[in-house]
């Protein structure tokens, strides 16, 4: 079953409190400082409202203890500090700060608080650091970048090994006889080429084609 309404609301009122229902309510609460049955209020203090809306008028607007005003800096410190440790208990933070209320600070946190923090590169649900994140994360794309650079570098790396072995392959006994002589050909004098940008230069200069396979004499 669902929670037992605090009244009947037919012909209540709603919206914005009156000047006049203020100050009854309010006469009425400090007339009846032990009464604490706000079901009963509306009827006793001849009010057309309901209990519940005579609660919330009188514990965020019309208490004498209010706090009145901008929350501090100091009162804000205070909240952040509760928050990183409560999260968004809102009744249990504003129990540690007299006079302000739970919809208050919840205001306050959403408006001002939250914008604050997120400048000063902290999250405002987690209170961990913005800044070192994007770091973490920087650095997680340089590691992936320099990987990848490695990897293409091994992939130049081995196209020139396989046509180093596809030369030599098609060398017969004799030119590798020559090959390994003090006075080898002009092929194995040309430096061996550093990158793959380099591969066709390479055998352009050595007199060999990788689609022909011919050799300068």
């Amino acid at each position: 079953m669902g929670r037992q309404p605090c009244c009947d609301k037919v012909g209540l009122k709603r919206g914005t409190w009156t000047a006049e229902e203020d100050r009854k309510l309010i006469d009425f609460i400090l007339t009846n400082k032990r009464h604490c049955c706000w079901r009963t209020v509306p009827k006793l203090a001849g009010l057309l409202r309901c209990g519940k809306s005579c609660r919330l008028r009188w514990i965020n607007y019309l208490r004498p203890d209010l706090k009145r005003g901008m929350i501090s800096d100091s009162d804000e410190k205070i909240i952040i500090d509760l928050h990183s440790k409560l999260g968004n208990r809102w009744s249990k933070i504003a129990a540690q700060l007299p006079g302000r209320t739970d919809n208050e600070i919840k205001n306050h946190w959403n408006t001002y608080i939250k914008k604050k923090l997120k400048k000063m590169g902290v999250d405002p649900d987690t209170h961990h650091t913005l800044v070192s994140t994007a770091m973490t994360d920087q650095k997680q794309k340089e590691v992936e970048q320099e990987d990848e650079q490695q990897q293409v570098k091994k992939e130049e790396m081995d196209i020139i090994e396989a046509v180093e072995e596809i030369l030599l392959d098609d060398f017969n006994d004799q030119e590798l006889k020559m090959i390994s002589a003090p006075s080898s050909s002009a092929l194995f004098s040309v430096k061996k080429p550093a990158d793959i940008s380099s591969v066709d230069r390479w055998l352009e200069d050595s007199g060999c084609s990788l689609w022909g396979m011919e050799y300068s004499g």
